[in-house]
């Protein structure tokens, strides 16, 4: 740690870890407790048996304290964006936990994160950009009205293209740890605070949802991709992180989500609707789910960690990216297509007898957020 003395961050940190392994180990009696479990159906929710959606609260809830703690014996630190992170922070959590509980809907999720975003750069105005920093071209200077509405909609379009991408044990919390280290090796000062604390909670979490014990949730991918949001427009603010490589770092959640709203539009289904051709089920179809993953985030991780060390290589990342992405993702059929199902209909939930029983699929995007 950076601020403050360094005997009580690393005790911070420690009693930190500790609340989240708590938190995991009694996650079933937690998942039952707040009502958040996620059952299979056999229809998208193909795990093996009923888990906890409780994964997020043992990175956000240890987050959030940790963050009223760093407050009040780091006065010196950016106390600003600490705050954001605890408020917002938490305001996004709260938005998943809510959808975790019972579906909310798309529209309803889309304006609390736009609220969150203002409220961010109401508490803490040094998160709207200036301008734009690229590392291959000049500046582009953003008046404070349009940089306030790029915010907004950046912010709310990356935190649902990484709920859309959570669909398999190990995808979003590995792309989590790609970025926390990532964060780490570009940033200074309570930024580089929060990642190195963001880096253990998820490597812990990562282990149990890898053994399938956890899923994070929609209270997970929400708010911990709210935050890392709020991370990397201060990497670009405050540590000259370009645009090029946050683009590199979010790019494959964020062209799948692209793609997935284009193809559902034109197939006449709402863009929330709920499928089997994102990105990594078409992985999983081609390789198997352990090499999909394996691959899935090796390239994610190699071409960051080249962005964040070697930013005039950022460029060259984001053209290596698309024609990887866009090779499985054009080139090889989906789950949908190979398995001959079919999409829910929009608004409509989607029955499939199975065994003398009826499954019930209400449509929604994330089946539970593993």
């Amino acid at each position: 740690m950076h601020a403050g003395p360094e005997v009580p961050a690393v005790a911070i940190l420690f009693c930190a870890a500790l609340i989240s392994l708590l938190i995991l180990v009694n996650a079933q009696g937690i998942g039952e407790v707040l009502e958040i479990l996620d059952h299979p159906d056999a229809v998208r929710k193909r795990h093996a048996k009923v888990t906890p959606l409780v994964g997020g609260l043992a990175i956000m809830v240890p987050l959030v304290l940790w963050c009223g703690v760093w407050l009040l014996l780091n006065p010196e630190a950016n106390q600003a964006f600490i705050l954001t992170v605890l408020l917002c922070g938490a305001g996004a959590t709260l938005v998943g936990y809510a959808d975790d509980q019972a579906s909310t809907s798309p529209s309803s999720r889309l304006l609390s994160l736009f609220l969150l975003s203002a409220i961010a750069m109401v508490i803490d105005p040094t998160a709207i950009p200036t301008q734009l920093n690229w590392g291959s071209f000049d500046p582009t200077v953003l008046p404070r009205w349009l940089a306030c509405i790029f915010i907004a909609v950046a912010t709310a379009g990356y935190v649902n293209a990484v709920n859309m991408a959570d669909g398999q044990n190990g995808i979003v919390l590995g792309m989590y740890l790609i970025w926390a280290v990532c964060l780490m090796l570009v940033t200074g000062g309570s930024t580089l605070a929060v990642a190195e604390l963001l880096a253990v909670l998820v490597l812990i979490t990562f282990l149990f949802n890898l053994a399938g014990q956890v899923f994070i949730g929609d209270s997970g991918s929400y708010g911990i991709t709210f935050v890392f949001g709020l991370l990397a427009i201060n990497a670009h603010n405050h540590w000259h992180v370009s645009a090029e490589t946050i683009a590199v770092w979010f790019f494959i959640p964020v062209m799948d989500c692209i793609r997935l709203m284009i193809s559902r539009a034109l197939a006449g289904q709402a863009p929330s609707e709920a499928d089997r051709d994102h990105f990594h089920h078409r992985l999983q179809d081609r390789v198997g789910k352990t090499i999909g993953l394996c691959i899935y985030m090796g390239v994610v991780g190699s071409t960051s960690l080249v962005a964040s060390l070697q930013p005039h290589l950022s460029l060259i990342c984001m053209i290596l990216l698309a024609a990887f992405y866009f090779s499985f993702a054009w080139l090889t059929a989906s789950g949908a297509e190979a398995e001959g199902a079919q999409p829910a209909e929009t608004g409509a939930e989607l029955k499939v007898v199975e065994k003398g029983n009826v499954v019930k699929f209400d449509g929604k995007e994330s089946s539970g957020s593993r």
